[in-house]
C-alpha cells in the first residue's frame, strides 16, 4: 500500500480523525534566479514584481473547512447556474473556480457580460470576511537572498518556514493534512522529496521530525478541479484569494480592499510582521 510520500497524490476526502487542513498557494516565481543573479552581477536593481516570492497557507479546522466550502458553493450558485460556466477555451462546462487573476481581470466567468461584477465583489468580500481560518505567509526577497550568498532552494526554504508556523498555530496532539496546488510532475516530485525528508527524517531548524510526524498526517498535491471539472478544491481557491493581496502588500506596502477583508485572520494580528507574515532575509540594521 503506497503512502503520501511515495509519489505526489491527491486528497479527495479528509478522514474523520483529521483535525486540520492547511491549503497553500504561491505568487511570484522561485525559478527565475538566473535572471536575478544576472541583475546582481550587473549591479542593477530588480523591479518589485521580480523581487519577491510568496507562499501562503490557510489553516482550517475540519468544521471551518466544511462551512467555508458550503459558503463558496452558495455564492457560486447565486451567480452561475449550478455553479457551472461554459469555458470557451476547452469548449466544455466547468465548475466556476475562484482564481484571483481571473477575477481581477474580469476574465471568463467573471466577465461583466456574464455577471453583475460589482454586486459579486460585494458578496465575495462578505463571504471571505466570514470564513474562519488562520493565515500564515512567507515572502523571500530573491534579490537580497542571492546577494547575501544563500544557496538553498528558495521554495524549500519558504516551505520550511511555513511548516514551522503551521505547528505553532495548531494545538498539540492534533493531526492535519497539507494540500498544495499541483504544478507539474517534476516540480511536485522534487518538492515532495524535500517535504518527506523534513517530516520523516531531518525536521526543520526549530521543529523536530518527531513532532512533525505526530502532527502532519500527509501532504497532497491537488489540481484546481476534480477530473470531471464538476467541482473545485475550495481550500486552494480561498488561499489563492488571500495570497495575492499579501504578495502585493509585501511588494508595495499597500493594503488593498481584499487584504483588509481578511487582515484580522493573519496569525499574530495586529502585530503579524515576522509572525503571520514573515519576510526573509530580515532587513539589515
Amino acid at each position: 500500500m503506497s503512502t503520501w510520500y511515495d509519489k505526489p497524490t491527491k486528497i479527495l476526502l479528509m478522514r474523520k480523525d483529521i483535525d486540520y487542513a492547511m491549503c497553500i498557494d504561491e505568487n511570484g516565481s522561485s525559478s527565475n534566479l538566473t535572471y536575478v543573479l544576472k541583475q546582481i552581477s550587473n549591479d542593477k536593481e530588480l523591479s518589485e514584481d521580480d523581487k519577491y516570492f510568496t507562499i501562503t497557507g490557510c489553516i482550517f479546522t475540519k468544521s471551518n473547512y466544511l462551512h467555508a466550502k458550503q459558503s463558496i458553493e452558495l455564492l457560486k450558485n447565486k451567480y452561475w447556474k449550478d455553479g457551472m460556466f461554459y469555458d470557451s477555451k476547452s469548449k466544455s462546462n466547468r465548475a466556476v473556480c475562484f482564481h484571483s487573476r481571473d477575477i481581477r481581470k474580469h476574465d471568463g466567468a467573471f466577465n461583466d457580460n456574464v455577471i453583475d461584477y460589482n454586486e459579486f465583489m460585494v458578496d465575495l468580500s462578505n463571504v471571505m470576511k466570514d470564513i474562519q481560518c488562520k493565515v500564515i505567509s512567507i515572502s523571500i526577497n530573491l534579490y537580497e537572498y542571492l546577494k547575501r550568498g544563500y544557496t538553498h532552494n528558495v521554495y524549500n526554504v519558504a516551505f520550511d518556514f511555513l511548516l514551522e508556523r503551521y505547528i505553532y498555530e495548531t494545538k498539540n496532539n492534533k493531526k492535519g493534512v497539507i494540500m498544495l496546488e499541483a504544478r507539474g510532475k517534476d516540480e511536485d516530485r522534487e518538492l515532495l522529496d524535500h517535504i518527506s525528508k523534513v517530516i520523516n527524517t531531518t525536521g526543520t531548524k526549530k521543529i523536530s521530525s518527531r513532532e512533525l510526524k505526530t502532527k502532519i498526517d500527509g501532504v497532497y498535491f491537488n489540481p484546481k478541479w476534480n477530473e470531471e471539472y464538476s467541482s473545485t478544491y475550495v481550500g486552494l481557491e480561498i488561499t489563492d484569494l488571500f495570497s495575492y493581496p499579501i504578495h502585493k502588500y509585501v511588494k508595495r506596502d499597500i493594503k488593498d480592499k481584499a487584504f483588509l477583508t481578511f487582515e484580522d485572520k493573519i496569525a499574530g494580528y495586529p502585530n503579524y510582521i515576522n509572525k503571520g507574515i514573515k519576510l526573509f532575509p530580515p532587513e539589515q540594521k
